[in-house]
C-alpha cells in the first residue's frame, strides 16, 4: 500500500497534467493484452499524447480539483487516460483507428474538451472533424472565393471597356 504522501503526490501529477490538457480521454484498459497496449502507446507517443494507466480514486480526486467532475463516475475498473495538449481530437482519432483493427478490446468511457464532458460515442465522433489547420485552410479558402470572383469580374468589365475603347480608336482612324 502506498504512503499518504505517495498518493498525495501521485493526485497532484494528475491535476497539474489534467490542468494543461486540451482533452483527457477516459479508456476502458480491460480485456487488452500488453502488446497491444504497446502498439497503441506507439501511436499516441508519436502523436505527442501521454496515455498513463491510473488508480481510479486518485484520478476522481484529481479530476475534481480541476474542475472535470463530470468525468469522476467515469473511473470504475481498469482505466487508462489519454491527456493531450493542443490538438484535443488527435487521441479520438488513434482510439477509432485502434478499434478498427482491434474490436472490443478498447472502449472509450468518456472525454472532457473544451470544458464539456462527453460520452465515449460522442467522443469517437469528434474524429471526423478534420484538423485545425486543414479547418482554418478551408476557411480561408471560403473567404477567398468571393474575392477572386469579384476580381475576375472587374478584370472582365476593364478588359471589355479597353476592348471598346480600342474599337472606337481605330474607327475613327478609319474616318
Amino acid at each position: 500500500m502506498s504512503t499518504r504522501n505517495e498518493r498525495t503526490a501521485a493526485i497532484e501529477s494528475l491535476e497539474n497534467e489534467f490542468k494543461a490538457a486540451g482533452g483527457v480521454y477516459v479508456a476502458d484498459n480491460n480485456k487488452i493484452s500488453v502488446e497491444k497496449i504497446s502498439q497503441l502507446r506507439v501511436s499516441f507517443r508519436k502523436a505527442g499524447v501521454k496515455y498513463v494507466v491510473v488508480k481510479n480514486t486518485l484520478a476522481q480526486n484529481a479530476a475534481k480539483r480541476v474542475g472535470m467532475e463530470g468525468l469522476a463516475p467515469y473511473f470504475k475498473g481498469p482505466t487508462g487516460v489519454a491527456i493531450v495538449g493542443k490538438e484535443s481530437t488527435v487521441p479520438a482519432k488513434i482510439i477509432r483507428d485502434f478499434q478498427k483493427d482491434n474490436k472490443d478490446l478498447l472502449g472509450l468511457k468518456a472525454a472532457f474538451v473544451d470544458g464539456m464532458v462527453l460520452n465515449g460515442e460522442d467522443a469517437l465522433r469528434l474524429a471526423d472533424i478534420p484538423s485545425r489547420e486543414v479547418l482554418l485552410s478551408q476557411l480561408l479558402g471560403c473567404l477567398q472565393a468571393p474575392m477572386g470572383k469579384f476580381v475576375g469580374s472587374l478584370a472582365g468589365i476593364f478588359t471589355k471597356l479597353v476592348g471598346t475603347l480600342e474599337a472606337v480608336k481605330d474607327q475613327k482612324e478609319t474616318n
